[in-house]
This record gives structure tokens, C-alpha cells and sequence, in this order.
């Protein structure tokens, strides 16, 4: 956290919904100031409202947007209270559909949403974090990032990319100061697979009905209703992650923990994935080793 500030100050996208929303609201209850951002903030007047009669801000900010545009937008934001103490890349949304139905003008539209516009960000916000050796970035990717699914294959290969480009840029980056976490999470009640949030790519007459991926986007589709996790709890959670509060921030601090996997059915698939690899790891240390010269 930047110590020229007695609060701390968040950049938040995607706040208008969901996970963004619940940290947005968290943050301001603990006394932070949030520049909260989304795509089309008139279209979520109250919202707007509830954020800036507490004295923080609502900026637009379009993660298809280019380069330049969003670093303008991030110059205006790190204007309004001297800088940016914790980035939240929270906004986007999920492609879903068979590899084989997906059209590439889609594959393109989700990597520029989910990928590109969070990598533009951080490289406009990190040259103020830099500078003042100070700062925490969530980028929040999917247990999907970690352990994809069926009908998931392009969110989950957009996911993954942010997860493979927050790697390396949190050691890149640990000598200024600036730490960056990957939350993963797993299903919560949320408008997540909802119109606006998800693109579901209607089957073909192969992978429709009892096919895995027809099944697989049915069960999807149901999630904003059957989703156990309360996006409250994981609000406080990612909070405890970028302050080091809280027992949660305390061991993640401690540990210098990289991805913070938040829900049990997260931790389950994760854990699964990792039995996974250790099996192969185990099975093939022969095989590798025989490759060398």
C-alpha cells in the first residue's frame, strides 16, 4: 500500500455487477476511497449515486478500448485522489460453446475483453505504482483459468492467459514494491451467465442435448440461481488479499501466496487438478530425463 495516502485508493472495473459491485461496496465500508468503473456507467444511475455520495468516483472505462484510451482513462483516474494504491481487473464476461461451434470473430472478442484490456491497464497503472514503490494488483481470472471444462474452453484459454501474464509480472515487479495476486473463483450468485455477462453459443446438432457440452451449458446457464458462494463473503476476502487484514490477508501476506482461491467447489477442482499434475509429473520423470544430449 502506497504510503502517501491515509486511505488507500482502488480502481475497480466491472463494478456495476457482481464481484466487482460486492468489493466496490465492501471498500467504502472500511473507509477506502474507489474509483469504480464499467462500460456504460448511465445505464446504472443509483449506482453511480451510492458511490460518489461517499466521496469516491464513477469513471467509464471499456476494456475493448485501445491503448491510448485507456491510458487516458487511467491518468484521469490516478488524478482524482494522487494515484492508484490497488487495481482490481475484475471486468468481463465468458464465451460458452464446443471449440467447434464458436465462431473467431468470438475467440477475438473474448481474449480482447478478458486478456488484452486487463494487460493494457495494468501497463498504464504500474508506471504510478513504480514510482511511488508501492501497490497491489487482483486480477481476477476463474477456477476455469486453472481447470478448464467443456463448453468453457474459450473463456477458460482467456483466463488462463491472464493468469500466465500476472506470473510473470508479479516477479517482474516484486523489487518496486507492487504485488500481484490471481483470485480464483468458483461459482457464485452472481449475474454471471446471465445476458450481458455470458455469450452462449448454441450447440450443434453433435453437442447438443446429453452430449457433455449441451449438459455442461445447461447446467451454466442455471448457475445465478444454484451458485452457493456469497459474493459478500468474497468481496471480504479479496479486500483481506490486496490489505493483508484479516486472517485471510495475514496468511496470504505471510506466505507471499500468488493465487488466492476463493469457494469450496474453487478449492476442490484446483486441489483435483493438482493430484492431477503430480501424477503425471510422477509417471513421466523417466521419460524426461531421457531426452538430454
Amino acid at each position: 500500500m502506497s504510503k502517501n495516502f491515509s486511505k488507500p485508493v482502488w480502481l475497480i472495473t466491472g463494478s456495476s455487477s457482481g464481484l466487482g459491485l460486492a468489493l466496490t461496496r465492501y471498500a467504502l465500508s472500511q473507509g477506502h476511497k474507489v474509483i469504480a468503473t464499467s462500460r456504460t456507467p448511465s445505464k446504472t444511475p443509483d449506482l453511480v449515486s451510492e458511490v460518489e455520495q461517499q466521496g469516491s468516483k464513477w469513471l467509464a472505462l471499456d476494456n475493448t478500448q485501445s491503448n491510448q484510451d485507456i491510458k487516458a482513462t487511467i491518468e484521469q483516474a490516478e488524478s482524482l485522489f494522487g494515484g492508484i494504491d490497488v487495481l482490481v481487473n475484475n471486468a468481463g464476461y465468458c464465451v460458452l460453446g464446443a471449440l467447434e461451434d464458436t465462431p473467431d470473430a468470438e475467440i477475438v472478442a473474448q481474449m480482447q475483453t478478458n486478456f488484452l484490456g486487463p494487460v493494457r491497464i495494468m501497463q498504464a497503472v504500474l508506471p504510478g505504482m513504480r514510482t511511488r514503490r508501492s501497490g497491489v494488483i487482483l486480477n481476477v481470472s476463474s477456477t476455469q483459468g486453472f481447470c478448464p471444462s467443456q463448453a468453457c474452453g474459450v473463456y477458460a484459454a482467456s483466463k488462463a492467459a491472464l493468469e500466465a501474464i500476472s506470473e510473470a509480472c508479479s516477479v517482474e515487479v516484486a523489487s518496486f514494491g507492487i504485488r500481484v495476486l490471481i483470485i480464483e473463483p468458483g461459482a457464485f450468485r452472481t449475474n454471471f451467465s446471465s445476458a450481458g455477462s455470458a455469450k452462449i453459443i448454441s450447440p450443434s446438432e453433435e453437442y447438443a442435448g446429453q452430449h457433455v457440452v449441451g449438459q455442461r451449458l445447461g447446467h451454466v446457464v442455471r448457475l445465478p440461481e444454484i451458485a452457493m458462494g456469497d459474493p459478500e463473503k468474497a468481496a471480504r476476502v479479496m479486500f483481506e488479499s490486496a490489505t493483508g487484514e484479516g486472517d485471510a490477508g495475514l496468511l496470504i501476506e505471510r506466505e507471499r501466496l500468488l493465487r488466492i482461491i476463493i469457494g469450496p467447489d474453487s478449492w476442490k477442482r484446483i486441489d483435483e487438478k493438482v493430484d492431477e499434475l503430480r501424477r503425471s509429473t510422477d509417471l513421466l520423470k523417466a521419460v524426461a530425463a531421457s531426452t538430454n544430449l
